[in-house]
C-alpha cells in the first residue's frame, strides 16, 4: 500500500484518465507529482467507460482535441510503454430515416469545413462496406480516425506506467478540505494531509465539490451512463459504430465481446452514491443495437453497469487555471472526457510547465462559468 506523502510539487486530484495523463506529462517533464483520488485509481468514469475513441460524434469544439488524443491513445506503447488495448479500424456513424439523414448531412458538411474528412456510403455502397449492417440503416458515414481502446486494460496499464515513471498514485484519499499555505497548498484528505505547490483538480463528476473547496463555484452535474458487455462471439462488426442520433456506440473487441453504449441513462445521483442500471432505458439501449447489427440478438449478455461521467453546464471541458486560485488549475468534464483524456492531460501539463498549450484551449477556460 502506498502512504499519502506529506509533500509535493504538483497533486493531481483525480485519478482517472484526465488526471494520469496529466500526471504522466509532468512526470515526463521533470516534476514530483502526486495523483490522489476518492476511490479506488481508475475506479469511477474511466474505469466504466465504453472505451470508444470516435472522432465524428464530437462537438465541432473538441474535434481538434479528439484528434490529436486519438493519436496519443496509438503512441502509448511506443511513447510510454503502456499497452492500452488500442485498435483504429474506423468507424460508422448511421443514419436511420429522413430526419436523421438531415442530421448526418449537416454533420458531416460542418466537419469538412473543420478538416476532419469523412466519406457519404448508402446503397450499394453501404451494403458492400458493411454487410453486417441491419435493413434499417439508410446511410452512414465513415471516418478512418474512429478507434477504441479497452477501459479495463488501459487504467490497468496507464496506472502502472504512472508509478514506473515515479508517479505516487494513491486511492481513497477523499478531499475534505484545502487550505493556502505559504506559497502553495494544503490538501487534507481522508488518508492525511498533503501540501503542494501545484494542484490539479481531475476530479470529474467531484470536480465541482474540489472547486467549491476553494470557493470558486463550477456548475458541473453528473451523468449515469449505462454499459453493456457479451460474452466471446465470432466476428459480427469490423469498424466502430456510433449513432447520429447519439444513442448506440459499438463495438467488437479483438477477445470476441462487444461493448454495447450510447449515453442511456442509468438511475442515482453524486450526493446518494448510487449508480444503477434502469432496465427500461437499458432494453431500448438493446434494442437500437440489436437493429443496427442484427447478428447480436443471438449473444448473449453478460454485464450491464453504470457509472458517473461529470458534464460542466455547457458540456464542454473544463480546462485551465482556476479563477482567482493561483497555482490551481482545472481539467475535468469534459463530455466524451476519455477519449479526449491523453490531449487534455498532455495540454494541462503544457499550460503549467510551460505557460502555454500547444493546442487552442482558450474556449474552455472555467472563467467562462465565474462572474
Amino acid at each position: 500500500m502506498i502512504s499519502l506523502p506529506a509533500d509535493t510539487d504538483m497533486l493531481v486530484i483525480g485519478a482517472g484518465i484526465a488526471g494520469l495523463c496529466t500526471a504522466l506529462y509532468l512526470a515526463r517533464a521533470g516534476r514530483a507529482v502526486a495523483v490522489i483520488d476518492r476511490g479506488e485509481p481508475w475506479g469511477d468514469a474511466s474505469g466504466a467507460n465504453a472505451g470508444t475513441l470516435s472522432l465524428q460524434v464530437k462537438r465541432p469544439e473538441v474535434l481538434h482535441v479528439t484528434r490529436r488524443a486519438i493519436e496519443l491513445w496509438q503512441g502509448f506503447k511506443q511513447d510510454f510503454g503502456i499497452d492500452v488495448g488500442f485498435g483504429r479500424p474506423g468507424g460508422l456513424r448511421v443514419a436511420t430515416n429522413e430526419c436523421e439523414l438531415d442530421m448526418l448531412r449537416r454533420s458531416q458538411r460542418e466537419q469538412r469545413a473543420l478538416g476532419i474528412d469523412t466519406e457519404w456510403l448508402e446503397g450499394e455502397a453501404l451494403r458492400a462496406a458493411a454487410p453486417w449492417l441491419g435493413p434499417g440503416i439508410r446511410a452512414a458515414t465513415a471516418c478512418d480516425w474512429d478507434a477504441f481502446s479497452s477501459p479495463l486494460q488501459a487504467g490497468q496499464a496507464i496506472l502502472a506506467g504512472a508509478r514506473r515513471d515515479g508517479v505516487a498514485v494513491i486511492g481513497n484519499a477523499e478531499v475534505t478540505a484545502i487550505e493556502a499555505a505559504g506559497t502553495g497548498y494544503r490538501v487534507v484528505t481522508a488518508a492525511g494531509s498533503i501540501a503542494c505547490r501545484t494542484a490539479v483538480i481531475a476530479a470529474g463528476a467531484w470536480s465541482g465539490q474540489v472547486a467549491a473547496m476553494l470557493g470558486v463555484r463550477l456548475p458541473v452535474s453528473a451523468d449515469v451512463n449505462m454499459l453493456s458487455v457479451t460474452e466471446p462471439a465470432p466476428p459480427l462488426l469490423d469498424r466502430v459504430v456510433t449513432h447520429i442520433g447519439g444513442i448506440l456506440s459499438l463495438k467488437q473487441y479483438p477477445n470476441g465481446t462487444c461493448m454495447i453504449g450510447g449515453g442511456w441513462q442509468g438511475r442515482g445521483d453524486l450526493a446518494s452514491g448510487r449508480k444503477d442500471v434502469d432496465y427500461v432505458n437499458l432494453l431500448h439501449n438493446l434494442r437500437v443495437a440489436t437493429s443496427v447489427v442484427p447478428a447480436l440478438a443471438s449473444v448473449r449478455l453478460v454485464r450491464s453497469w453504470s457509472g458517473f461521467e461529470g458534464v460542466a453546464a455547457d458540456a464542454l471541458p473544463l480546462f485551465g487555471a482556476l479563477p482567482g486560485r493561483p497555482g490551481v488549475f482545472v481539467n475535468a468534464c469534459a463530455r466524451g472526457g476519455y477519449s479526449q483524456g491523453p490531449a487534455l492531460g498532455l495540454a494541462m501539463a503544457e499550460l503549467i510547465t510551460t505557460g502555454r498549450a500547444a493546442l487552442a484551449m482558450e474556449r474552455f477556460d472555467p472563467r467562462r462559468f465565474v462572474p
